[in-house]
C-alpha cells in the first residue's frame, strides 16, 4: 500500500510532529512504500524516510519568506501564528502546499493518505486527494485553533466531512469533532497517542544507577504560562532540599528567560537545559526520578507516558485525555499523581486567584513522588508492562488494521 503523510509543521519538534514521524516509522514494518509532506527551515533534516520519498515545504524562503505557522502559538523553534497572518502570507502559504500536494498526488499516487490537524492543509488535501482513502488525525491543538480563531475556521475549513476515518486524542475530543468540523461521529476512532519503545524505555532506577539519594526532577515542554512552569518553580521551592535538583529542558524565548531568571535568583539547584532530539530528552530522562507536566492544557500529554515508560514517577495536572488513556490501573498505582487544574479561561489560562491553592497542591504531590522516588524502587515489571500498551509498536498495529 502507498501511503502518503502529510503534516504543515516540522516533524519531530512537537507532540504531533513526534506522532507524524513515529506512525511513519512504526508502518515500516508492514512493508508499505511511505513517502511525506511536511515544513522545514533553516538547518533541519528529517532522516524517517530516505530523500527521495520526502515533499518538504522550505519556510523563511523566497517563496515562504516567514516562519512555519504552528498550531500552538507558541513552539519550540522559531514560528508564526496562524491569527497574525497577513493576506498575502495566507495567498503564499497556500499556494505553495497546493503545489507540493498536486506533485505527491502525480509523482507518488497514494493509496491513502494521512493528515494530521483537522486544519487549513487537511481541507484542500480533502480535495486534491479526490480518489485516495483521507485518514484525519485530530491533535487537540486543531479543535482549540477553530475555537480561538472561528474566522480563520470558517473561511479555510470546509470538507472535512469527506474524510474516511478520523483518529481522536480520547474519547472526550469526539463530540468537539463532530460539533466544529462536521464530521460524523461513527468515522472517528479513538487512539490515543503512542512513546516509541525505542527510546523510551528504564534503564534500573536513576538511583540505583547513580549510587546516591539525591531526586532530581525533570521538566520538558514550551518554557511559557500556559504550561505551568513558572508555577512549578514556585512549587518546587516550596519542597527543596539540598538534595533536590530541578532540570528544565527547553528552549525560552527572551521575555520568558527573563522571568524564569527572575524566579530562578540564587538557586544553583534549578538547570535550564538544552535538547534537540527525542533520544538526547529520552537519554536524559533516565538519569531523572520524576516527571513534572503542570500544564494548564494539553492535547494529550504524550511526554507524561515517555516520563513513565523511562521509568520515572510523574506528577501531571489532569488532563482528561492523558488519564483516560492511561486507565484506572496506571492511575490509581502511585507512579502518577495528578494536581487539580485551576479554573481555565480561554483554553489555556487559569484564573489567577486560584493560581496559590494550584501551587500548594502542586507542591504536596510532588512531595509524594519524592517521597516514592527517594525508595529507589522504581516502578515495577508488571506496570511497565501495562505502560507499554500505549507504545507506538501497539499503536501503529491498530493503524495498520485500520488500513
Amino acid at each position: 500500500m502507498k501511503i502518503l503523510h502529510v503534516l504543515a509543521q516540522k516533524p519531530t519538534r512537537t507532540g504531533s510532529g513526534v506522532y507524524f514521524s513515529n506512525v511513519i516509522e512504526g508502518l515500516k514494518k508492514y512493508g508499505h512504500e511511505q513517502a511525506a509532506i511536511f515544513a522545514l527551515q533553516d538547518d533541519f533534516v528529517f532522516d524517517v524516510l530516505p530523500a527521495d520519498s520526502q515533499y518538504p515545504v522550505y519556510f523563511k524562503s523566497a517563496a515562504l519568506p516567514f516562519a512555519v505557522a504552528g498550531m500552538s502559538d507558541v513552539m519550540p523553534y522559531e514560528n508564526t501564528i496562524y491569527s497574525t497572518m497577513s493576506n498575502d502570507m495566507i495567498n503564499a502559504w497556500r499556494a505553495v502546499f497546493s503545489g507540493v500536494l498536486e506533485q505527491a498526488k502525480a509523482e507518488f499516487a497514494p493509496d491513502v493518505v494521512i493528515l494530521h490537524h483537522l486544519w487549513w492543509l487537511t481541507s484542500m488535501a480533502v480535495d486534491v486527494f479526490d480518489a485516495a482513502r483521507k485518514i484525519g488525525i485530530c491533535h487537540n491543538t486543531d479543535l482549540r485553533q477553530a475555537e480561538q480563531n472561528p474566522d480563520l475556521k470558517e473561511k479555510y475549513v470546509h470538507g472535512l466531512e469527506k474524510l474516511d476515518l478520523v483518529l481522536s486524542l480520547s474519547d472526550d475530543a469526539k463530540p468537539r469533532i463532530e460539533l466544529t468540523f462536521g464530521i460524523s461521529r461513527d468515522k472517528i476512532v479513538t487512539l490515543g497517542g503512542g512513546f516509541n519503545q525505542n527510546v523510551f524505555y528504564p534503564e534500573g532506577t536513576p538511583q540505583q544507577v547513580r549510587g546516591d539519594k539525591k531526586v532530581n526532577i525533570a521538566y520538558a515542554a514550551k518554557v511559557e504560562r500556559s504550561k505551568g512552569i513558572f508555577e512549578l518553580v514556585e512549587a518546587f521551592k516550596m519542597v527543596a532540599a539540598a538534595d533536590h535538583h530541578l532540570h528544565i529542558i527547553g528552549t525560552p524565548d527572551t521575555a520568558n528567560k527573563a522571568k524564569l531568571d527572575a524566579l530562578t535568583h540564587g538557586m544553583d539547584n534549578i538547570s535550564l537545559v538544552h535538547i534537540t532530539n527525542q533520544k538526547h530528552l529520552a537519554d536524559y530522562m533516565r538519569t531523572c526520578d520524576i516527571y513534572v507536566m503542570p500544564s494548564f492544557y494539553e492535547g494529550l500529554g504524550l511526554i507524561a507516558i515517555e516520563a513513565l515508560a523511562s521509568g520515572l514517577f510523574v506528577v501531571a495536572t489532569e488532563i482528561d485525555a492523558l488519564m483516560a488513556l492511561l486507565g484506572e490501573t496506571v492511575n490509581n498505582s502511585g507512579i502518577i499523581e495528578y494536581v487539580p487544574l485551576p479554573r481555565i479561561w480561554g483554553t489555556d489560562k487559569p484564573v489567577e486567584e486560584d493560581i496559590p491553592v494550584f501551587i500548594n497542591n502542586l507542591a504536596n504531590k510532588l512531595k509524594a513522588q519524592i517521597n516514592r522516588a527517594g525508595t529507589g524502587d522504581g516502578i515495577s515489571p508488571a506496570l511497565l508492562k501495562e505502560i507499554h500498551k500505549h507504545s507506538w509498536d501497539a499503536k501503529t498495529k491498530i493503524i495498520n488494521d485500520l488500513l
